[in-house]
């Protein structure tokens, strides 16, 4: 197993896989690397340099309650891309990776990057006049208390009922349901708190129109957690952006439909690379 330290200390464990362009992939919230990605890292490294890593308080990663905010994350994934000297990387965020992207983007802007894919997230969480695409389609401060709540006193059901639920167009098996809610079991319960938290706070509208590098956004067209047409209105914000909708997935177009993802990622890596593994998928912007 691979890590790096942190400047504060904290291990992060990361995967290298294949050679190529490179692929940074960031997890979700209180995911990880090893289970989260099982279906892609493979076929993304046949033609690929795939880098994956969990977060800190994630999965292997060292676990700590101080500094889970999207600043930390961002400092984090620049400390790998420098500690591992990547350049032209396409950066991808699923979920609360994507607004780890986000940040990251605010703060160092697209050096080193080359590309972005977003998987299925929202800029702003909470509901509000004038906003169709908020966490469940209609998310308050109330709503957070009570996520809140269940997370402090009934970790599992909020998991496997809520989170793994909304996950997928068909809830998985009781076996594959478990799986899942112990690996993010991994993540420590203070640490899933304080960054639902984060979650709730942030706000990334305003920064879509300054993105300034080739972007592929990866849409459920069922998803449950952000219902709504949300990729075409981040296609309409981005200003180079590609859209690919999953017209048979949830929230995990990655696991529910790993097959056209991998190709779909691996065809615009190589088209923004100016090589050529095959055709375009079915995209829209």
């Amino acid at each position: 197993m691979a890590y790096i330290e942190t400047p504060d200390g904290i291990p992060l464990y990361y995967e290298e896989h294949g050679e190529g362009e490179t692929i940074l992939l960031v997890h979700g919230w209180t995911c990880n690397t090893e289970y989260w990605w099982q279906k892609n890292i493979p076929a993304l490294a046949e033609s690929n340099h795939v880098v994956a890593f969990d977060l800190r308080g994630h999965g292997l990663s060292g676990k700590t309650d101080a500094n889970h905010t999207f600043v930390q994350y961002a400092h984090d994934v620049r400390h790998l891309i420098e500690s591992l000297d990547l350049t032209d990387v396409t950066l991808v965020g699923w979920s609360m990776g994507a607004d780890v992207v986000f940040t990251y983007l605010d703060l160092f802007g697209s050096d080193r990057l080359r590309a972005l894919g977003l998987i299925d997230q929202t800029p702003r969480f909470y509901s509000e006049e004038g906003w169709d695409y908020p966490l469940f389609g209609d998310f308050t401060p109330d709503g957070l208390a009570e996520l809140v709540g269940g997370l402090e006193t009934d970790r599992e059901t909020i998991v496997k009922d809520v989170v793994v639920g909304a996950f997928f167009v068909e809830r998985p098996p009781e076996e594959t349901v478990d799986r899942i809610y112990a690996e993010m079991m991994k993540t420590p319960t203070s640490v899933a708190v304080t960054t639902i938290k984060e979650l709730a706070s942030a706000d990334f509208r305003d920064s879509l129109a300054r993105i300034d590098v080739p972007t592929l956004l990866m849409y459920g067209s069922h998803s449950g957690v952000f219902p709504g047409p949300l990729g075409e209105w981040m296609a309409e914000q981005i200003p180079e952006s590609e859209l690919v909708t999953f017209e048979s997935s949830s929230h995990c177009p990655f696991w529910e439909e790993p097959e056209r993802f991998n190709r779909e990622l691996s065809t615009f890596v190589a088209r923004h690379a100016g090589s050529d593994i095959g055709e375009p998928g079915t995209v829209g912007a």
